[in-house]
């Protein structure tokens, strides 16, 4: 496929059309990687008709919202890089999440709820009883599980996407291929490049249903911790590492 060609779909094209077109790249060493991260950006980076996606997207988040009682609903700013996604399949071995209509990065309801859920738990916000509530349950006794009160959506870009290039460099892979090998630092380093979303914007929703007993309290507490869990904790991949960090 030629650089030049226009994509409509970016996810379609990260997740299938590269194999076909850019197949002796996918397929080649290490060297040529660099290459094929490379045509692979310039193509994500062509805005064409995102700016109409992620308009149509706005809209529809405010129809879906104006039917439930929001609990928040705000724009967060990567303030270093976000990677969701990672271990999916990938051309260039380190994967991204795409949304499969619209072909814009997104981060999964079920990445937000079990991110928060596990931020809440860990950090005590809420009694038990309260997070079972709000989260609800999945227990081996049918009787026993209950539906959670909150209801997450994708988060979804609320301005042009912002894609760029990082690197992992393992020093020890013929240990991780083979455990025989010890790990040690005199094995060569295997850089390998991938791509990343950063300088964007993106909006969070969390809703639930208008008949839901939420008390003003509990509301506030929620989207204050929310707030702090993108700030301090992050989400996604590479967290560790300072990534998936946000900003009112």
């Amino acid at each position: 496929m030629e650089n030049s060609r226009n994509i409509a779909n970016k996810g379609l094209y990260w997740n299938k059309l590269v194999y076909k077109d850019k197949q002796s790249l996918v397929l080649s060493s290490s060297e040529n990687k660099a290459r094929l991260v490379s045509d692979i950006l310039y193509i994500l980076q062509k805005q064409q008709n995102e700016k109409e996606v992620i308009e149509q997207l706005k809209q529809r988040r405010n129809e879906v919202s104006s039917k439930f009682s929001k609990v928040l609903d705000k724009v967060y700013t990567i303030q270093t890089k976000l990677l969701v996604g990672s271990g999916l399949p990938s051309p260039i071995e380190v994967g991204m999440t795409f949304s499969r209509n619209y072909g814009i990065p997104i981060i999964p309801s079920t990445s937000i709820k079990g991110t928060f859920a596990n931020y809440v738990q860990s950090e005590k916000i809420f009694d038990e009883e309260t997070y079972k509530r709000l989260f609800g349950t999945d227990l081996t006794t049918k009787g026993e599980n209950i539906r959670g009160t909150l209801i997450f959506l994708d988060a979804i870009p609320d301005t042009a996407v912002k894609y760029t290039v990082d690197i992992v460099n393992n020093h020890f892979q013929p240990y991780y291929m083979e455990t025989d090998n010890p790990p040690n630092d005199w094995y060569n380093p295997v850089p390998v490049q991938f791509i990343a979303v950063e300088n964007t914007s993106y909006r969070f929703t969390i809703l639930i249903e208008n008949d839901s007993k939420l008390t003003k309290e509990e509301k506030e507490k929620i989207k204050l911790e929310f707030g702090k869990m993108l700030k301090l904790y992050g989400i996604g991949a590479k967290t560790n590492y300072g990534y998936g960090r946000f900003k009112d």
